[in-house]
């Protein structure tokens, strides 16, 4: 459990590793609840991983967490600044500290994701009310309900270019077959979950990923939806396989997601630098499933990073986003891609470690997503291999 200095309503944090979900989830909750009592505005926020059951869990959550409002999500893995757990449940107290929070969630996502977002993000901003001058939307998604990029649009529809996203897209084990999402005293497994902070101080959004490009530029010269079906045209998969230089003959039986979890495509941007597009899959016919969209004639690069480059880039997104508080930091959400798993190791903790020295020892807690949510500017703002920070 962590928490920091009485008196400034900080946030908390809690883990547990116990195999019974209901037990893991009432341990984690009343670990992040250190003793406080939650009031009616107060909001605690749950990262199970995906073995959980997730009936069990929101029954427990809700019951520990009292007068709060519960939302969370299927992890890959979860972690706090003290423990990182790769089955159980992390939770994460949030006192309003004299905010108002509104939350709500739509399901299906179906064909029609911005819709979906659209109206979860226009319920929770009118249950969170208007009487606070800095306002923050978190979102959580289905991460394979498709192409990401869609929850986005419709959340920044309603939020527009004044109000900062975060969020991630749900995870499991790299099984590419169900996530879930909890919100309303619901159980979603194709759903979005918008929870909307307005604040009387500033809020802290940043991202990084770290990753760097390798090898030459390659054109998309085909693609639909989320899905690139040639590279200079040729089958994207081969292509792919054949930049990077791996023998898919050496990884039998492993995932594809899981063969190429370590390098990912980047595009370049108009800042100069590359965005991140992690790999779902591969379809029959050789195409790359993506977690993002990229449209025909983009031009990729695969990217590689190393263990300290992406330690680096977590403790650079939490400083970025402390940066825009008012005064000390009382906590952190974190959002990191599963993606980075692959090249942490034995040492995934670490990244955990430097979030919390950016913190300077206030808590923090999150999990392994499925891609990330981090808009600050523009419209666009959907991230794969990087780490994104809500700092309060």
């Amino acid at each position: 459990m962590s928490v920091i200095g009485a008196g400034v309503s900080p946030l908390g944090t809690g883990q547990s590793r116990a195999g019974d979900a209901a037990s893991a989830a009432a341990e984690a909750v009343t670990e992040a609840l250190a003793g406080r009592v939650p009031a009616a505005g107060d909001l605690v926020v749950v990262f199970p991983t995906f073995d959980q059951d997730p009936y069990a869990v929101l029954s427990a959550a809700e019951a520990a967490a009292g007068e709060a409002t519960l939302v969370g999500c299927s992890s890959y893995a979860s972690f706090t600044t003290a423990e990182h757990v790769e089955a159980g449940c992390v939770a994460v107290y949030i006192p309003a500290h004299g905010a108002s929070i509104g939350v709500a969630a739509e399901e299906p996502l179906g064909a029609d994701i911005a819709g979906a977002s659209r109206r979860a993000t226009e319920a929770a901003r009118a249950r969170a009310g208007t009487r606070h001058p800095h306002s923050v939307l978190m979102v959580l998604s289905d991460g394979l309900a498709g192409d990401q990029r869609e929850v986005l649009r419709g959340a920044y529809a309603v939020a527009g270019a004044m109000v900062p996203i975060i969020g991630g897209a749900a995870a499991e084990p790299l099984r590419m077959e169900q996530t879930y999402q909890l919100a309303e005293g619901r159980v979603l497994h194709n759903g979005v979950v918008a929870v909307w902070f307005n604040s009387p101080s500033p809020l802290g959004v940043a991202t990084e990923h770290g990753w760097r490009p390798t090898g030459e530029s390659m054109i998309v010269t085909r693609a639909e939806g989320n899905v690139i079906h040639e590279i200079d045209g040729r089958p994207a998969r081969e292509a792919y396989l054949e930049m990077r230089g791996c023998d898919p003959r050496d990884h039998a039986g492993m995932a594809f997601a899981g063969l190429v979890m370590d390098r990912p495509l980047g595009l370049p941007n108009a800042s100069g630098r590359f965005d991140v597009r992690h790999i779902l899959d591969c379809t029959p016919e050789g195409g790359l499933v993506m977690f993002g969209y990229v449209s025909d004639y983009s031009v990729v690069q695969i990217m590689e990073s190393d263990f300290e480059e992406l330690i680096d880039a977590a403790g650079r997104a939490t400083a970025a986003a402390v940066g825009q508080l008012a005064g000390p930091p009382r906590g952190a959400l974190v959002f990191s891609c599963t993606a980075r798993t692959a090249l942490f190791g034995d040492r995934v903790d670490t990244e955990a470690k430097a979030v919390s020295s950016a913190l300077a020892g206030a808590p923090a807690g999150g999990f392994f997503t499925y891609g990330e949510f981090a808009r600050v500017t523009g419209s666009s703002g959907f991230h794969n291999a990087t780490v994104a920070v809500l700092a309060f």
